[in-house]
């Protein structure tokens, strides 16, 4: 038995068609001081209704149930509480079924026959190992409270998304696209907000290094299939991340990434969009079809740039592009420029350049600033956690909180709409591509 008196209490939420099974787990649980029982459900949508109600930290759930089965009512689950670390229970061992588990969000898998040590060790590693997510949703939800803004449930029934296509950019390699993506979309995530985020660094991605994710399904699986996709598939390939954030990764090999074509991408990020509110893309420093294909996509464009000549003067290069656009939806007016790696004025003279010069310079508002701090972002990554999970209050998360919260005002604003697309044929001929020659 637990002597952890001064710990939180893990509540506990059993799922399992067997009466017998739920009151066995329940009278194990029952002689642990710090596990309390909250609820048990029969069947996947009674778990998935209680779930909402009684907002457990850890789920057991069976993978074989009637009218909904555990790898449905996880993704559920996963939706309408997203601090709910969910544990599939099955007689089943196979990797098919850890695999299918893991997609679904669950975070632990256990075989039945389980032992009162094992359940014990399991709900507590899984309460643990979800407490990045715990303060990154209270974090969320204070954030919301101190603008005046409602706190609402998650819905759970999945409606269409705002389909606000954030595309984060730098000609730059090196210059922190993918950090800078991967904690903006955690960031965004609200308990009314979904959010996907999209690895579009086709030969050499590495979101999924970064949020410590595997998986054998990968963009390139969904834009083979691009003119056959249903709801299934599209869950089937999508990961979920431990705090929620839903993820499409990129290709395992370099090589991979010539059978994606440019336009079946561009066309997979549209119908994505639909169902997210928000949809992350990170980008390689190529530009390319693939990028300008994005870049007509875009409502916003992070643009990232460190503070350096070399960083300043290929930023120099796209914004030059940028403005030879005479269309009233030029992609200078999605652009939000970011410093990335801002060294404090101690460090200063390392070969950095001050931000009022890079303004001067570029001819460009910088939006936002992200401090300098490879040992925090490093740590991060390697715990494959994101940093606004773990320093939201502290530099450099807070400024990458803030950064989110800029990008949601930009693309709510009403004041700040941008103008309707025009059709991507006449924008082709027209626009950038035009630059490179390119009929589109």
């Amino acid at each position: 038995m637990s002597s952890g008196s001064q710990k939180n209490t893990i509540k506990v939420l059993i799922v399992d068609d067997i009466a017998d099974t739920r009151e066995n787990l329940r009278k194990l649980l029952a002689f642990e001081s710090d596990i309390e029982v909250v609820g048990a459900a029969g069947t996947g949508r009674e778990a998935v209704e209680i779930a909402g109600q009684v907002r457990p930290d850890v789920v057991l759930m069976d993978i074989n149930m009637p009218d909904m089965d555990g790898i449905t009512a996880t993704k559920a689950i996963s939706t309408v509480v997203r601090t709910a670390a969910v544990v599939i229970m099955s007689v089943q061992s196979e990797p098919a079924y850890l695999r299918q588990a893991m997609l679904a969000g669950a975070r632990d898998f256990l075989t039945k026959p389980i032992s009162s040590e094992e359940l014990y060790a399991t709900i507590r590693r899984v309460y643990e190992r979800n407490e990045p997510v715990r303060l990154q949703e209270a974090q969320m939800s204070t954030v919301a409270k101190s603008k005046g803004e409602p706190v609402k449930a998650h819905r759970l029934t999945p409606t269409a998304g705002a389909g606000h296509i954030i595309v984060v950019y730098s000609p730059q390699a090196g210059a922190g696209v993918t950090t800078l993506a991967t904690n903006v979309a955690s960031a965004l995530m609200r308990q009314d907000t979904r959010v996907l985020l999209i690895d579009c660094n086709l030969q050499f991605g590495d979101v999924d290094a970064f949020l410590n994710l595997q998986s054998p399904a990968t963009i390139a699986d969904l834009t083979k299939a691009i003119h056959d996709l249903d709801q299934e598939m599209i869950d089937n390939v999508l990961l979920t991340h431990g705090s929620g954030l839903k993820v499409l990764v990129a290709p395992p090999q370099p090589e991979d990434a010539y059978d994606i074509s440019p336009e079946s991408v561009k066309e997979l990020v549209r119908t994505l969009a639909g169902g997210y509110d928000f949809i992350i893309v990170d980008t390689s420093p190529q530009f390319d079809d693939m990028t300008l294909n994005l870049f007509e996509l875009a409502e916003r464009i992070v643009l990232v740039c460190n503070p350096t000549i070399p960083a300043i003067r290929n930023t120099r290069k796209i914004l030059d592009i940028f403005d030879h656009l005479a269309q009233p939806a030029g992609l200078s007016e999605k652009v939000i420029f970011v410093l990335n790696r801002v060294s404090n004025d101690k460090d200063r003279g390392r070969g950095t350049v001050p931000t009022a010069s890079i303004e001067n310079h570029l001819k460009h508002p910088v939006k936002a600033t992200i401090p300098l701090d490879d040992r925090a972002v490093l740590t991060a990554v390697n715990q494959g956690v994101p940093l606004v999970a773990k320093l939201k209050s502290r530099s450099p998360g807070q400024e990458m909180v803030d950064l989110a919260e800029l990008i949601r005002r930009s693309v709510e604003s009403e004041d700040d709409a941008i103008q309707p697309e025009q059709p991507t044929d006449a924008r082709s001929k027209s626009g950038i591509r035009a630059l490179f020659g390119g009929a589109g």
